[in-house]
C-alpha cells in the first residue's frame, strides 16, 4: 500500500545546451513588459548575459540590472525590492547559483508589497520563526535560470534570507505560489565554474537528494526521481572534482540533479545536514555549500551506526543499499566511503577559518536539528562531529 502524499508541482521547465537564449522569446511570450535581472556579479559580466540583455531590449522589453553578490539578507532583499518597485518591473529573473536565485524569489513578492502599500514592509516580518505575518500569496513574474548547480531554489517553493550575526539567523520566506513560473536551465553555463563552486554547490545538492530520498516524508514519486538523480550526481561530481573533463553530459548531469535536488526537498524535506546549516549559515558568513559539504559524510557516518545499534527504521538500510547500486558501490559502507571521498577531495577550509568558535559549535549541537532524518543521533556525538570541523 502507498502512503497518502503530496506533490509540490514545479512550473514550466526548459531544459538543455543553449536555452539560455530563449529568455528574451520567454518573456515576451508572458507579456511582460520590465524585466528586473538580478544576476550574480560574475555572470553579469559575461558576453552570454550581455547578448541576452540586448535579445531582451530588441523586444521593446524594459531591463533594470542588478548583480547579486553573497547570500540574501534582510536588508539586500529590503533594499532591491525597493529599486524594483521603483522601477516598475513585472517580472524578476534570476540568474546565478542559489544566492541570485533566493534573491530573485524574495524580491518578486516584496516588491510586489512595496509597490502596493504605502507604508513600508520588511521581508524579515514574512520569514518563518521570526516574522509576525503570513506571506503574501502575490508575488511578481518569476524566471530562474541556475548557472550553477547546487541549491536546487529554481524547483522549491521558498527563499532562504539571512542575518547575520550572534543573534543572527537564516530563515525561509515559504509560500506554494514562490515556485518559479518558468525555469531555464542550460548547462552551458556552469562550464568553467570554478572547482570550489563546483564543490560546494554539489555537495549541497548531493545532500539534499541523500536528506530527501531517505527522509520520514519520503514517497514512492519523489524516490523514483531522487535516486536516479542520486546516481548521476555521485558519478558526475568526483570526476568534475578530479579534473575538467571534455564530456558535456557531466555539467548536464549535475544541473538535472540540482534541479531535483530542489524537488525532492520541497515534497520530502530535509535531515540533520540541514537542520545544523541554518543555525550555523545564521552565525557567521561561511557558504551554505561548503557546510552542507563538510557535514555530509561524518552525519551520515554517525547515522549508519545508531542504526547498526537498531536495525530500525529497515527502509533506511534498504535505501543506502539502493544507493551503493547506483554508484556501483558495495553495501552502505562502500555509500559513506564514497560520499567522504568526494568531501575529502572539495577540500573545503574548516570551520575555524570563518570565525565559528567551540562555545557556538557546542550549543548548536545539543538543539535539535534531526528534522525528517529517519535514525537519531545522539547530541553528543552532534557536538562531536561539529568540533572535528573546527
Amino acid at each position: 500500500m502507498i502512503d497518502r502524499f503530496a506533490i509540490a508541482a514545479t512550473g514550466n521547465l526548459l531544459f538543455g545546451d543553449g536555452t539560455f537564449s530563449e529568455l528574451d522569446n520567454q518573456v515576451a511570450l508572458r507579456g511582460f513588459t520590465h524585466a528586473a535581472l538580478l544576476s550574480s556579479r560574475t555572470f553579469s559580466l559575461t558576453e552570454r548575459f550581455a547578448l541576452g540583455v540586448e535579445a531582451l531590449r530588441e523586444r521593446g522589453i524594459g531591463v533594470s540590472v542588478i548583480p547579486i553578490s553573497g547570500e540574501p539578507t534582510v536588508a539586500s532583499i529590503d533594499g532591491v525590492s525597493r529599486v524594483v518597485a521603483d522601477a516598475g518591473c513585472d517580472v524578476v529573473v534570476g540568474i546565478g547559483g542559489g544566492s541570485a536565485l533566493d534573491s530573485a524569489k524574495a524580491v518578486a513578492v516584496m516588491a510586489l508589497q512595496l509597490a502596493r502599500r504605502q507604508d513600508t514592509v520588511s521581508v524579515k516580518r514574512y520569514l518563518e520563526g521570526v516574522g509576525d505575518l503570513f506571506p503574501p500569496a502575490e508575488r511578481l513574474g518569476l524566471i530562474a535560470i541556475p548557472t550553477t548547480a547546487g541549491t536546487g531554489s529554481e524547483a522549491t517553493k521558498n527563499a532562504v534570507v539571512a542575518d547575520i550575526g550572534p543573534q543572527g539567523f537564516k530563515k525561509s520566506l515559504r509560500h506554494d505560489a514562490y515556485i518559479p513560473d518558468l525555469v531555464i536551465i542550460d548547462p552551458l553555463l556552469a562550464k568553467g565554474l570554478p572547482r570550489e563552486v563546483t564543490a560546494a554547490s554539489g555537495l549541497d545538492a548531493l545532500t539534499q537528494l541523500m536528506e530527501a530520498y531517505t527522509s520520514t516524508k519520503a514517497n514512492p514519486f519523489i524516490d523514483a526521481l531522487a535516486l536516479d538523480a542520486i546516481g548521476r550526481i555521485g558519478n558526475a561530481l568526483p570526476r568534475l572534482l578530479e579534473s575538467e573533463p571534455s564530456d558535456p553530459s557531466l555539467r548536464s548531469d549535475m544541473a538535472y540533479a540540482a534541479y531535483i535536488s530542489g524537488m525532492a526537498i520541497a515534497n520530502a524535506g530535509l535531515g540533520y545536514v540541514h537542520g545544523l546549516a541554518g543555525p550555523l549559515g545564521g552565525l557567521h558568513a561561511a557558504s551554505h555549500g561548503v557546510i552542507c559539504g563538510s557535514l555530509i559524510a561524518p552525519i551520515n557516518r554517525a547515522m549508519v551506526e545508531a542504526h547498526a545499534q537498531s536495525g530500525e527504521p529497515a527502509v533506511f538500510k534498504t535505501k543506502m543499499e539502493q544507493i551503493a547500486v547506483v554508484w556501483g558501490k558495495k553495501g552502505m559502507e562502500g555509500v559513506l566511503s564514497h560520499v567522504e571521498y568526494i568531501s575529502r577531495i572539495a577540500d573545503f577550509p574548516r570551520l575555524g577559518t570563518f570565525g565559528f568558535l567551540e562555545d557556538e559549535l557546542r550549543s548548536i549541537g545539543s538543539k535539535e536539528a534531526k528534522r525528517n532524518s529517519p535514525v537519531a543521533i545522539p547530541a553528543e556525538q552532534v557536538v562531536s562531529i561539529l568540533l572535528s570541523l573546527l
